[in-house]
C-alpha cells in the first residue's frame, strides 16, 4: 500500500492545502511544512494557488466624518455609496526541495508567503475613511528537517525542527477628512494619506511526529514560533512633509495536530487541528521617530503615535478532516472539509468559513506528478462596527453588514523526483 499511499497524500495534502488557505483566520495564506520530508529520495515540488474571496459590504453608515459632510463625498460631489466590495484576489506560490542527507536524515529548503492581506473598498463609501486599499505581504525562506529512529518493528519516530528567515511589507492608504488638527493650528483639506512599512526577521518551529508506513499511519505536532518585527518605514501626505515611523508587530505562534491512516485498501482518512495566536494582536501602533521634525512640526514628540491597526484578533482554529482514494497506478483522488474559525471580534469582516476541497493527481512515471485542486467556500454573514474602538469613539470609523458570501480557490503543482 506504500506506494499508492504516497499518491493519495500527495493529493489530499493539496486539497486540504487549499481550502485550509483560501481564507484562512487573520491575514494567513500559507505555512512552512514536514509532509515532504515524509517522502523517500530527492523531489522538487513547485505550485500555486489563486485565492478569489468575494466579501461584499452592504448597508454602510454610521460615520461622524459622513454626518459631518452632510452625507456628500468629498471626492464626487453625491452622496456616498452605502455598499462596496471589499477583497481582492491573490496568489501564492510555493517551492520545496528535498534531499535525503541519510537514510534517517532528511532537510528540504522551502519558499512560502505565509501572510497577506489585500482589500480596496475605493473612495465611494466612507469605508475610505479607515481605509481605501491595504495590503500586507511576506515571504518566507525556511530550511526543515527530520531525523527519524526505529520505535517497534514497523513504525519510526521523527524529531522535526526548522528556521526561517522572513520578509514582510505593509501598504494603506487612508482619506483623511477636514479640519485635522495640527501642531500650528491650521486646518488641513481632504486629502489621501499613506503609510508604507518594512522589516525582516527570523523564526524557528519544533515537533515531532510517529509513522507506520506500512498503514499508511502518521501523527505529527509542530510548534511555529510568532516572528515579531519592527516595521519602519514613512508616513506621507498626513501632513506637508514625511513622516519616519517605526511599528511593532508579530506574526503569530501556533501549533498544529495532524494525523491521517489508511481505513482500506487504496482508502486513506486524514484530519488535523491548527491553533494560532491571533489574539496576541491588538494595536500596531506607529509612531515618530523624528526627534527633529521641521517648522512648526517639532510640536510633534518622538514616539507620538502617527497612525495603526486596530486589530483586537481572537485566536484562530482550522480543523480539517478527509479522505483520499487510489483509482489506479496513474490516478489518486482526494476531497475535504475545512472550517475555520474568524478572528474578528466585530472591528472587521473575517467571519468564521466552511471550505470544500476536492484535489486529484496524476503520475504518468515513478518520477513525475502533477496535481490539481479546487476549493469552494462560504463566508459567513455578520456586521462589523468600529465606531468605537476599545470603548473610545472613532470618528472615522462606521458601521456595515455583510451577507453569506463565496470564496472560490484553484491550486496546481507539480513534483519532480530523483
Amino acid at each position: 500500500m506504500s506506494r499508492g499511499s504516497t499518491k493519495i497524500i500527495s493529493a489530499v495534502l493539496i486539497a486540504a492545502g487549499t481550502a485550509a488557505t483560501a481564507h484562512a483566520g487573520g491575514m494567513e495564506r500559507s505555512s512552512q511544512d514536514f509532509d515532504i520530508l515524509f517522502e523517500p529520495g530527492t523531489r522538487i515540488e513547485s505550485g500555486v494557488t489563486y485565492v478569489k474571496p468575494e466579501r461584499k459590504l452592504k448597508n454602510i453608515r454610521g460615520s461622524a466624518v459622513g454626518a459631518a459632510t452632510r452625507g456628500i463625498n468629498p471626492t464626487t460631489g453625491r452622496p456616498y455609496e452605502t455598499s462596496t466590495g471589499e477583497s481582492r484576489g491573490y496568489a501564492v506560490p510555493k517551492f520545496s526541495a528535498k534531499v535525503d542527507l541519510t537514510d534517517d536524515l532528511a532537510c528540504a529548503a522551502q519558499y512560502r508567503e505565509p501572510i497577506g492581506i489585500h482589500s480596496d473598498v475605493g473612495t465611494d463609501t466612507v469605508e475610505m475613511y479607515t481605509a481605501i486599499e491595504q495590503e500586507i505581504t511576506s515571504r518566507d525562506y525556511g530550511l526543515n528537517c527530520s531525523y527519524r529512529f526505529a520505535a517497534g518493528e514497523k513504525g519510526f519516530i521523527r524529531i522535526l525542527g526548522g528556521v526561517s528567515y522572513q520578509e514582510i511589507e505593509g501598504y494603506q492608504s487612508r482619506y483623511l477628512p477636514a479640519g485635522f488638527p495640527t501642531p500650528f493650528g491650521a486646518s488641513l483639506p481632504f486629502r489621501t494619506g499613506y503609510l508604507n512599512v518594512e522589516d525582516k526577521s527570523w523564526g524557528w518551529r519544533l515537533g515531532a511526529a510517529y509513522e507506520i508506513p506500512e498503514y499508511a499511519l502518521r501523527a505529527s505536532l509542530v510548534y511555529q514560533s510568532k516572528v515579531k518585527y519592527d516595521m519602519e518605514g514613512t508616513v506621507t501626505g498626513l501632513f506637508p512633509i514625511t513622516i519616519p515611523v517605526v511599528g511593532e508587530a508579530e506574526v503569530p505562534d501556533s501549533v498544529e495536530f495532524k494525523f491521517q491512516t489508511g481505513i482500506a485498501p487504496n482508502w486513506l482518512a486524514f484530519g488535523s487541528v491548527k491553533w494560532t495566536h491571533w489574539s496576541n494582536q491588538d494595536v500596531i501602533n506607529f509612531v515618530n521617530t523624528s526627534g527633529s521634525l521641521p517648522g512648526p512640526f517639532a510640536a510633534i514628540p518622538a514616539g507620538a503615535r502617527i497612525t495603526g491597526l486596530d486589530l483586537y484578533y481572537r485566536d484562530g482554529w482550522t480543523v480539517t478532516g478527509g479522505v483520499g482514494h487510489k483509482l489506479n497506478d496513474q490516478w489518486s483522488v482526494a476531497s475535504s472539509l475545512t472550517w475555520d474559525r474568524g478572528t474578528s471580534t466585530g472591528l472587521q469582516s473575517q467571519t468564521d468559513t466552511w471550505t470544500l476541497g476536492l484535489g486529484t493527481t496524476y503520475s504518468p512515471n515513478e518520477r513525475f506528478e502533477v496535481r490539481l485542486a479546487g476549493a469552494v467556500g462560504l463566508l459567513t454573514s455578520g456586521t462589523k462596527d468600529n465606531t468605537y474602538i476599545d470603548g473610545v469613539r472613532n470618528l472615522t470609523g462606521s458601521i456595515a453588514d455583510f451577507d453569506d458570501d463565496f470564496v472560490g480557490a484553484l491550486s496546481v503543482s507539480a513534483k519532480l523526483k530523483f
